[in-house]
């Protein structure tokens, strides 16, 4: 049983308060010759608005021809990523331009070597699946700083990545670095690279989000449309009617990728958050939480995987309030069966990446998926006979074969939370958790290794480096 905030009724109003929308209002499309590739599709366009609305039963079909089932392919197979199995997966936050620098714990903006050592650590982490920008390198010229990024991720980590790009021209490069890595046969075969593209809310796709997807669709890479509507400021203050606008974005990106690429591979991954009236900024409140459970059960009456909000949190510092507002958020969506959580690593909404939160994410994530899995019911695990048998003998549960077989399989076991008595925890330097965590963190960057690039590659990568830096700095 999953967690549900909507009966199927709810859901159903919600999907036709999205189609009536899409008939009668449209979308804003500033892509002249892709509105013009729209009209030729048979769509009604206003190109003086640069508006296209969409019918229904064009909405329905694209629909269908949507994958049900999605692979999230690894340069290293053993991280491959299938969703759609009824399990839920976990990434790092995506996009963040500042560090807390684990020496000094000061923040300060984050460089290519943040990048380098960040994606060194999701690749030793066994709870965070896939790896994305989570930092952007300051350090490199802006029109630089996502190529720069990808290649730095591709040399740490043998898991896929979320390649999400400043802008087309800049994808371009990030396409030849994961076909200089993998081939481009394997590449739109097995593809190693997510793209991620975000509407403008309320009901816009800009000209440069268009001509990212368009390149993906050419890939045939999995595309996740990212919808980002606040709450009370750019969609509405009632979470029903963000939902809905939500839903109404995501589906008229679902149609442009099905419309350029029939069977391209897609994700429904809104990010939702309340504006918070007293502030004027996002907020990752409970009502977060609740839009993403609402996103996650809209995902499966469509059929399609779910990527939403997770770890997200408001606090600046690793304090209280990163904890309970990071449970909240991340278990409520877990429990609806979401197949993937983001935000491994952020404070402050996503801005800020803190090295010790990273690793001590990798914990809570977890746990999460320990609750995920509930309570396993069967002749086994009800342990009748084994209840009689140390009743009879006045003996104990640890002496149990049956104890043995199974304590691993049924407990979760953290690496990083004390559960010793307190003269022994007090005897090991009464450490808190950021403090095992900044230890973990010096550990892995010590000692772990990710997945080696032949010579020839590496030179692939300086070429493409080199020939980017010269067109996009002097562009």
């Amino acid at each position: 049983m999953k967690l549900e905030f909507l009966g199927r009724d709810q859901i159903e109003r919600i999907h036709s308060a999205s189609l009536r929308i899409l008939e009668e209002v449209g979308v804003i499309v500033h892509d002249y010759n892709f509105l013009k590739f729209l009209a030729d599709a048979g769509l009604s366009v206003d190109l003086d608005k640069k508006r296209a609305k969409m019918q229904s039963a064009l909405v329905e079909e694209c629909i269908k021809k949507t994958p049900k089932h999605l692979i999230l392919y690894a340069r290293d197979s053993r991280h491959d990523v299938e969703l759609g199995e009824n399990r839920t997966y976990a990434h790092p936050v995506g996009g963040a331009s500042n560090v807390i620098d684990p020496n000094s714990g000061e923040v300060r903006p984050s460089t290519l070597k943040d990048v380098e050592n960040l994606t060194r650590i999701v690749d030793a982490l066994p709870n965070i699946h896939t790896a994305t920008m989570i930092v952007y390198p300051c350090d490199v010229g802006e029109r630089l700083r996502d190529i720069y990024a990808v290649e730095a991720i591709f040399r740490n980590t043998g898991k896929n990545v979320d390649a999400m790009p400043f802008c087309d021209e800049s994808y371009k490069y990030i396409i030849q670095l994961a076909e200089a890595l993998v081939g481009e046969e394997v590449l739109k075969k097995n593809p190693i690279i997510t793209c991620s593209a975000s509407p403008t809310s309320p009901l816009q796709f800009s000209g440069e989000v268009m001509k990212v997807i368009a390149r993906a669709a050419e890939y045939r890479l999995p595309i996740a449309i990212l919808p980002c509507p606040l709450a009370g400021a750019t969609s509405p203050v009632t979470l029903a009617g963000t939902l809905v606008q939500l839903n109404v974005e995501m589906l008229a990106g679902l149609v442009l990728v099905q419309l350029l690429n029939p069977g391209n591979p897609f994700m429904y991954s809104p990010r939702c958050a309340p504006l918070d009236m007293s502030t004027g900024l996002a907020c990752a409140a409970v009502e977060s939480a609740i839009m993403s459970v609402g996103c996650v059960q809209l995902a499966r009456y469509y059929g399609f995987p779910s990527d939403v909000y997770g770890l997200d949190t408001d606090s600046k510092t690793l304090d209280e309030q990163v904890a309970y507002e990071r449970a909240i958020n991340g278990l409520l969506p877990a429990l609806s069966g979401a197949d993937m959580l983001s935000g491994a690593g952020c404070i402050e909404g996503g801005i800020t990446v803190s090295y010790e939160q990273l690793v001590i994410d990798n914990e809570i994530f977890g746990m999460i998926f320990r609750a995920v899995k509930g309570i396993d019911v069967n002749e086994e695990k009800l342990a009748t006979d084994i209840i009689m048998k140390v009743a009879s003998e006045a003996s104990n549960f640890l002496q149990q074969q049956h104890t043995l077989k199974h304590f691993r399989s049924e407990y979760y076991f953290p690496k990083l939370c004390d559960r010793s008595p307190r003269s022994r925890w007090q005897k090991m330097g009464a450490r808190n958790i950021v403090e095992v965590a900044r230890e973990r963190v010096m550990k892995i960057l010590e000692e772990h290794e990710p997945p080696s690039l032949e010579a020839d590659v590496k030179q692939k990568f300086n070429d493409i480096l080199k020939t980017a830096t010269i067109h996009l700095q002097n562009a």
